[in-house]
Formats: C-alpha cells, sequence, structure tokens
C-alpha cells in the first residue's frame, strides 16, 4: 500500500525555498494523505518572481498530471490572481478539463473556508511588511468580506519559516483588542507558523480563526473525499 492511499493532493508551493507548508499538512493531515509538492520562484515577491512562477505554475501541470495525484491545488494568492480577479476560475476550469481532476487554488480554499464559518466582518493578520500587505483590502472586497483591520509581521518572504507561533498568537489578540467588531482573523500566506495558533485563539476570543494552510488542507482533503473531522486546529477542520 502506498503512502498516499486515500488522497495524494498536488500543491504548487511559491517559496523558492519552501518549509512551513508541508510541516503544517503533515501536523494535520491523516494517515492515508500525501502531499506532492513542486516550489515555484518566489523570495522577494516581486512582480518579475510572480510572473515566473505563473509560468513554473502551468509548466508544472503535465509533471503533476504524470504523478496521478488525485487533487491539484495552486499554491499563491498572488499568482492565483496575477492574470486577474475574473481569470482565476476560468483557469482552474481549464486546468481541470486538461487534467481529468479537480482543480482548486490557494485562494479559492480560503474563501471557502471563511464562507464555510460564516465569516463577514473580517480581522487579516499577515506576515508581510505593510505595503505588500494591503493586497488583503483588494482581497476582502472583491470576495464579500468587511474588512475591520489589518496587521502585518514585517516579515521578508525569506524569513516567514522564522516566525514563531508565539507571534501569530499575539498577533491574533491585537487584532480582536483593536477590532472587536469581528467575527473572524484570518491569517493568510501558508508559510509561517499558524496550524498551533488556531485553537488557542478560537478557544480565547470566540470567534472563527481560518489560516491559509488549515483552509487549503480541509478543501483538499474534502474534494478527494476525505472527510475525517480533525480536532486541535480550529472549527473549520474539527466541524466543516
Amino acid at each position: 500500500m502506498h503512502y498516499g492511499y486515500r488522497a495524494r493532493i498536488g500543491y504548487t508551493s511559491p517559496p523558492a525555498t519552501t518549509e512551513v507548508f508541508p510541516y503544517e499538512f503533515y501536523m494535520v493531515a491523516p494517515k492515508g494523505v500525501t502531499l506532492v509538492i513542486t516550489t515555484l520562484a518566489i523570495v522577494d515577491m516581486s512582480k518579475e518572481e510572480v510572473d515566473r512562477s505563473y509560468q513554473i505554475t502551468m509548466n508544472a501541470i503535465e509533471s503533476m498530471k504524470r504523478a496521478k495525484i488525485d487533487v491539484m491545488v495552486l499554491g499563491g494568492v498572488p499568482v492565483n490572481v496575477s492574470r486577474g480577479f475574473d481569470n482565476v476560475d476560468v483557469v482552474t476550469r481549464e486546468l481541470a478539463q486538461d487534467m481529468g481532476i479537480p482543480v482548486t487554488t490557494s485562494i479559492g480554499a480560503q474563501v471557502a473556508a471563511l464562507r464555510q464559518v460564516g465569516a463577514k466582518k473580517v480581522a487579516v493578520g499577515h506576515p508581510f511588511k505593510d505595503e505588500p500587505g494591503k493586497m488583503f483590502i483588494d482581497y476582502t472586497a472583491q470576495y464579500g468580506f468587511q474588512l475591520t483591520g489589518l496587521i502585518g509581521l514585517q516579515s521578508p518572504p525569506a524569513e516567514m519559516g522564522l516566525i514563531r507561533t508565539e507571534d501569530t498568537l499575539a498577533m491574533g489578540r491585537r487584532l480582536l483588542r483593536e477590532n472587536p467588531e469581528a467575527d473572524t482573523i484570518w491569517l493568510p500566506c501558508p508559510h509561517w507558523a499558524c496550524a498551533e495558533a488556531i485553537e488557542p485563539l478560537e478557544q480565547e476570543l470566540g470567534v472563527s480563526v481560518i489560516s491559509a494552510n488549515q483552509a487549503i488542507t480541509w478543501q483538499a482533503m474534502r474534494i478527494a473525499g476525505v472527510e475525517d473531522r480533525i480536532p486541535g486546529y480550529g472549527r473549520l477542520l474539527r466541524d466543516a
């Protein structure tokens, strides 16, 4: 029996040096669910790197298809929307038809997760510096959420693996302290330590917490037919 006998999830990971995503994926995923990963070209998140990463993603599709994965996740919100919000669904439909398997995106998984927990007023905590972090103003508006607050940890993309769970916890507490009207904390980007902060923040603050890695893993498993309810990482994985 091969390791991914229940589901093999393909993922294009934007950072050229990917560390946190697979670590947190295997913290959460049950036995028999595996990750098939291709890394892209993001170091500083420049437009050139995003464009190059989009092309690498398209080139990686054939390799993923030959690997006979069960579901494909296109990672990286900036990469997902680099050809425009309206083209995201078009690209995923075309790729799904070509690959013969379901295809989703990082942004699609996170929006689905936010809607699943009934998010309306969303406070966003992200790992980036302030300027790139402004992209989440557009994202929340595009998908119909009210942005109540926005805080970044000021990390360069190449150093996100150095962010501690304690930093994420402190950010979550600050977000709700400064934005008490928020019903959900959204922690986008699956490349910084969030997994072990989700449950404590939900229990302490009484709001839903959605992280990118949690949302991607949840949606990909459900698409692949893995219905396990997983405790310890927030109500999304436990209840939905």
